[in-house]
């Protein structure tokens, strides 16, 4: 096992000093991402694996690694009754090894650890690091036989669980549920959080597995308990008279509510930055995790910067198959209407602030589009779904407003994560007002300017 800061021409001296000596070395376990650099150093070819949680390994008291050709998938570690019999696996756990097995579909190099269980007899393996650029991956077995008492968790009123397991566990609970987010450094208090598990987008986009990642994206709320009078604060620095008339979310409401068709009744979900509010006439609930956090979650599957990745999760996208070809998400091909730039030939591009935004070259239009679209379901869909069931109640009427709410794409992918009888509709905020509409933004502040024209009035 090489430390992440050992350095790697240190590790290869060491390395081709245990070979030259006669020592058997089976495998190289890399805590950084040096790996190739190591493998081109030493004196003969050997398994290198890099971003593998050397710690979880530690922990362990047998290891298996497999590495194939780049493309070949697994053999031995993706064989569930393989793994059972190398690890010498009870009977009762080789429903955990095909659990495993299953997260391995796909990868061409992993490590498989058993944990040691204080001399309790042999535990279910997990996983240290599939994927040889990937990082650490998920772990599987059962939840007592994992060793990561540093690693990320969260806690609601009636139990604690990891983060990765609780990306799972999230989407059922209410909103508020989760009240601790700690780590090997401290916790800190939240008021709701919302976890996205990008190797399980992976499984349910049937994307090619590890294409990715495996990363646990988190996005919690916690509301300010300084007790100012934050009118009066404003006050002071303006120099001017400032009253609180209403929440922002009842002003929301307000403001939506002059969508032309708008029902009294009606529910209106906000879909902002941070939050996904949803207000109803007697209620309303605020949960974290909205576009930021969608924008993360592209930025961390493409691995691009975040700046890229706020344009490239607005819609569809093409591929630049070199000068002025170019073939759509659905298969179809056509002319650009100007010569792309030479650098982005082969890569998938989207509309961007200066014309055509290259992004990607490993995933074809149609699977970028499948992976854009679970992606949109697994943070809106499934947030909304759950804010829904915390606030209760009949939805005679759902009215999107926000930014995210003119995402044509979002807008059918709610459509399809509620009930059919259930309609839905994008918010034409100060449509039913003199003058021109303002489209599904600025629902609060028209909200907050007819509060202020009611008080005036009355």
């Amino acid at each position: 096992m090489v430390p992440a800061d050992f350095g790697y021409a240190r590790a290869a001296e060491r390395l081709r000093a245990l070979l030259s000596s006669g020592v058997p070395v089976g495998a190289v376990l890399a805590g950084g991402d040096e790996g190739v650099l190591i493998f081109n150093r030493l004196s003969a070819p050997m398994p290198v694996i890099d971003q593998v949680d050397l710690t979880a390994v530690a922990g362990c008291d047998l290891v298996a690694v497999e590495v194939c050709r780049p493309g070949d998938p697994l053999t031995l570690l993706a064989d569930p009754v393989a793994l059972a019999a190398v690890f010498s696996l009870p009977a009762d756990e080789a429903g955990d090894a095909a659990t495993l097995c299953r997260t391995l579909v796909d990868f061409s190099n992993a490590v498989v650890g058993r944990a040691a269980l204080d001399g309790a007899g042999p535990g279910t393996g997990r996983s240290a690091a599939p994927g040889a650029d990937d990082g650490a991956g998920p772990g599987t077995g059962r939840e007592h036989h994992l060793r990561d008492d540093t690693g990320p968790w969260v806690a609601t009123a009636a139990e604690r669980a990891t983060l990765r397991s609780a990306c799972a566990l999230v989407p059922g609970w209410p909103v508020g549920a989760v009240r601790m987010l700690g780590a090997g450094d401290g916790s800190v208090e939240v008021d709701d959080l919302f976890a996205l598990d990008l190797a399980e987008v992976a499984d349910t986009a049937t994307a090619r597995r590890g294409t990715l990642g495996s990363a646990a994206l988190v996005a919690s709320l916690r509301r300010m308990t300084d007790g100012a009078d934050h009118a009066a604060v404003l006050a002071d620095l303006l120099g001017l008279p400032v009253r609180a008339t209403l929440s922002e979310p009842a002003a929301a409401r307000l403001g939506a509510l002059t969508t032309p068709g708008a029902r009294p009744d009606a529910v209106v979900v906000d879909l902002g930055a941070g939050t996904v509010d949803v207000i109803a006439p007697d209620g309303e609930v605020v949960a974290a995790g909205a576009g930021d956090l969608l924008t993360t979650a592209v930025a961390e599957t493409l691995r691009i910067p975040r700046a890229a990745a706020d344009w490239v999760k607005r819609g569809p996208c093409l591929r630049v198959d070199g000068g002025q070809r170019f073939e759509a998400e659905d298969g179809s091909r056509g002319f650009l209407d100007r010569p792309a730039p030479a650098a982005a030939a082969g890569m998938l591009a989207a509309a961007g602030p200066a014309g055509l935004l290259p992004f990607d070259r490993e995933h074809s239009p149609a699977e970028w589009r499948a992976i854009r679209l679970r992606l949109k379901e697994a943070v809106f869909a499934v947030n909304l779904r759950r804010a829904l069931r915390t606030l209760g109640g009949p939805l005679p009427q759902v009215l999107l407003a926000g930014g995210p709410a003119g995402d044509d794409e979002l807008l059918g992918v709610l459509l399809r994560s509620l009930p059919g009888d259930v309609p839905v509709g994008r918010a034409s905020v100060g449509g039913t007002l003199d003058g021109p509409p303002a489209g599904h933004r600025y629902a609060a502040a028209v909200g907050l300017g007819l509060s202020a024209l009611g008080e005036a009035e009355q």
